[in-house]
């Protein structure tokens, strides 16, 4: 498997230094920016030997995916854009507030237009030669897709190839989620994962964290994945201190 960091350019440096492959910044933030600085900033990740794979938080803060479905797919499209720009092949949607069902919603009636919005959203990035991946989150983050259960429900309705299944095991630690879930995932159904360690702090992982991560590991394995797994966490202290050691803890995804 291959590892990297969810991280923007000021943490590249680092990310490099520790030794991971890749990086997966914010596409809220990217989209913002010219294409002579997305360029940029690709030439700063090759130069320290970093590839800019994929991005998170495809929506941002503001942004409902109910209230106008061109607006939505306009919105995609220059994230693609982006991602062409900086050598992505893939884009998270999580975007919790963005796909929340509203208070008083009908949950029917809005799995529909969601699996619709997402069915053509992976048109589109299928036509960029990207793909997409769902990420469900803890209820705390949002009403709407949850568990890893939820999101291969979405993923099959939509049915599109370039649309998959992501597992981020801090929502699934927050959830409680048990390793037997993986067992419904068909081969290939799981296209990005994400990592924290398991509590509540969802700091980067340290060594008393590795004989759980062994076990997320071993269920990844047992599906078949082989695909990246990306650090997303709330750093606490020195930021190249805590990429060191948890470069070294996540050596167990590459059997190593």
């Amino acid at each position: 498997m291959k590892t990297g960091v969810c991280c923007n350019e000021n943490g590249f440096e680092a990310v490099a230094k520790c030794g991971y492959e890749y990086v997966e910044p914010v596409m809220a933030l990217m989209r913002e920016k010219s294409a002579d600085e997305l360029k940029e900033i690709r030439k700063k990740a090759e130069a320290l030997g970093l590839t800019i794979d994929g991005f998170n938080c495809f929506f941002g803060g503001g942004v409902s995916l109910y209230g106008g479905e061109q607006a939505v797919y306009d919105y995609a499209e220059k994230n693609f854009e982006t991602a062409n720009i900086l050598g992505a092949s893939y884009c998270v949607i999580g975007s919790g507030a963005a796909r929340r069902i509203p208070d008083g919603g009908d949950k029917k009636e809005y799995t529909d237009k969601f699996t619709k919005l997402l069915k053509n959203i992976g048109k589109l990035a299928e036509k960029h030669g990207l793909f997409v991946a769902l990420e469900p989150l803890q209820p705390a983050e949002t009403n709407f897709i949850n568990t890893l259960t939820d999101g291969m429900d979405i993923c099959r309705a939509v049915n599109e190839k370039s649309v998959g299944c992501l597992v981020d095991f801090y929502h699934f630690f927050k959830n409680k989620e048990e390793l037997s879930e993986f067992d419904r995932l068909m081969p290939g159904e799981l296209y990005h994962v994400h990592l924290a360690r398991p509590d509540d702090d969802r700091g980067a992982p340290t060594a008393a964290d590795l004989p759980t991560i062994e076990k997320w590991a071993a269920a990844l394995k047992k599906t078949g994945y082989d695909g990246r797994v990306s650090l997303e966490c709330t750093w606490k202290g020195d930021f190249y201190a805590e990429l060191k050691t948890a470069f070294d803890i996540m050596k167990v995804f590459k059997g190593e």
